[in-house]
């Protein structure tokens, strides 16, 4: 009994692996006389995300065609107006009416981009998004550094979650992240419409513990700075967002990395072809001619 049960086992292994090799050779063979269509990562994203994707969760329980069509409209005709559905397993929200199957290229394509959910993301020491920014004061520099660490420590940013959802937003868009912004510029503290005067002291605690304290470093009698006095600099306003939008372009860009090596592994797409991707992580240096600052975005797997 047990031969026969061993016999019958590796009978059924030889025929699935006779189906899978048959299956990859159809493919392989399917590929050589279909001329495939080069497509860019970009678009194909594009496609599958506005034409293709919200084909998937279309009136499930209703049925398809003309029964889907009918049950729309007597859902407008009793409520007077159209609930909101919710998105379907690939983040679209489902068609209103029934157009057939998404394209099998535009599943694979949106399963490859929901995989990212599963990885994460860091920003390394040295991190500079704004390397085209002017910086004669360190201010910029030190800005980025307390967002960086910020970042690191929410975490929220750099999850696999946002970066699926920076992915199908700029494929619905047709567009990535905004990373275009003028540069802030550095103003002097003033005091009473004059610039302000600092100087560091020292001084002892109750315990007797010495520390450092900053203290007006303007001479009112003498109406001069007090020896050792320097003046201090801010930034004219906020550029927080312009740095989160740059962190946001380059986590699409090194998204938009992975997804293409992904789909070209193994020509698991039917139809299409892509083209070549170069990530363009750093566009602001290009376009200003500014020194090149290292790309430091790190992927957690």
């Amino acid at each position: 009994m047990r031969e026969k049960l061993s016999h019958t086992i590796e009978l059924f292994e030889n025929i699935t692996k006779n189906c899978l090799y048959n299956y990859r050779k159809t493919i392989a063979n399917y590929r050589k006389v279909i001329t495939m269509k080069k497509i860019s990562v970009e678009d194909l994203l594009s496609w599958a995300f506005t034409q293709e994707l919200g084909k998937v969760g279309v009136m499930a329980d209703v049925g398809q065609g003309f029964s889907a069509a009918w049950m729309g409209m007597a859902e407008v005709a009793s409520l007077g107006t159209i609930v909101d559905r919710s998105p379907n397993a690939f983040g679209v929200i489902p068609n209103f009416v029934y157009e057939g199957d998404p394209h099998p290229d535009a599943i694979i394509a949106g399963r490859a981009v929901h995989r990212l959910a599963d990885h994460g993301f860091d920003i390394a020491n040295g991190w500079n998004p704004m390397a085209d920014w002017a910086d004669e004061h360190g201010l910029i520099a030190e800005e980025v550094a307390r967002l960086a660490e910020e970042q690191r420590g929410r975490s929220d940013r750099l999850s696999g979650q946002h970066v699926v959802s920076l992915v199908v937003s700029a494929a619905v868009l047709k567009r990535g992240p905004d990373w275009r912004a003028d540069a802030p510029k550095a103003v002097m503290l003033m005091n009473k419409g004059k610039p302000a005067w600092f100087v560091k002291r020292t001084a002892k605690d109750s315990l007797g513990n010495a520390y450092e304290y900053e203290d007006n470093g303007f001479d009112q009698r003498r109406q001069r700075p007090k020896k050792g006095a320097y003046r201090k600099w801010r930034l004219d306003r906020s550029i927080r967002g312009d740095v989160l939008s740059r962190l946001d372009w380059q986590l699409w860009q090194s998204a938009l990395e992975q997804i293409h090596a992904w789909l070209s592994f193994k020509n698991r797409l039917s139809t299409y072809e892509l083209l070549p991707f170069f990530p363009r992580r750093q566009p602001w240096t290009i376009s200003k001619n500014a020194p090149f600052s290292a790309q430091v975005i790190e992927e957690q797997r």
